[in-house]
């Protein structure tokens, strides 16, 4: 079955001013400090998969399956998961399985979108979180939050096209985590 929340990761997709955004902010949050031996990127593969791959000099491995019911395996250093939680019907077993393959000091970086009114969604998305509703739901992965950082993916001229673009200025926002095991 078709899953009307998946993105398709494109040309169209991967060239749009707000994904390159995204891109360039998450590999910002991710830092120069990681030491890490084995990495999963969870989705598709994408542009930011290459420039994590460029930057950190090692291969990542990417799901290709449904997250809302594959079990994952391995073991990785890293993983992560930029803007998918927001399209899976199950957030709470797609976080059990990515803790199934983290190392026991291994991080995983995650964001997602903001919760913001339901008529600014993307149709894409199958919900959206707030800071309240993502902390209690990582609280119930066992999953500790090392950081947490809000950014803006639009430029700034984006704003300015209507109303619908004018309000996403107040409530558009990406929340990005750092995270590992609960000790």
């Amino acid at each position: 079955m078709e899953n009307s929340f998946r993105n398709k990761i494109d040309s169209a997709y991967s060239n749009k001013p707000a994904t390159i955004i995204r891109w360039k902010k998450s590999l910002e949050f991710i830092g120069d400090n990681f030491s890490f031996k084995s990495a999963l990127d969870i989705g598709d593969r994408s542009g930011l998969t290459e420039m994590m791959e460029s930057k950190y000099q090692i291969k990542f491995d990417n799901t290709k399956e449904d997250l809302d019911s594959v079990t994952l395996s391995g073991d990785y250093d890293l993983v992560t998961s930029f803007e998918v939680l927001e399209h899976l019907f199950n957030p709470l077993f797609h976080l059990s399985q990515i803790k199934e393959v983290l190392s026991d000091s291994g991080k995983l970086i995650l964001s997602t979108p903001l919760s913001k009114p339901r008529f600014l969604w993307s149709k894409e998305h199958f919900h959206e979180m707030s800071i309240t509703s993502i902390e209690a739901l990582f609280h119930e992965a066992e999953l500790k939050i090392v950081r947490k950082e809000f950014f803006r993916v639009h430029p700034i001229f984006f704003y300015v096209k209507g109303i619908r673009p004018l309000l996403r200025l107040f409530f558009d926002k990406i929340q990005i985590y750092e995270l590992e095991h609960l000790k």
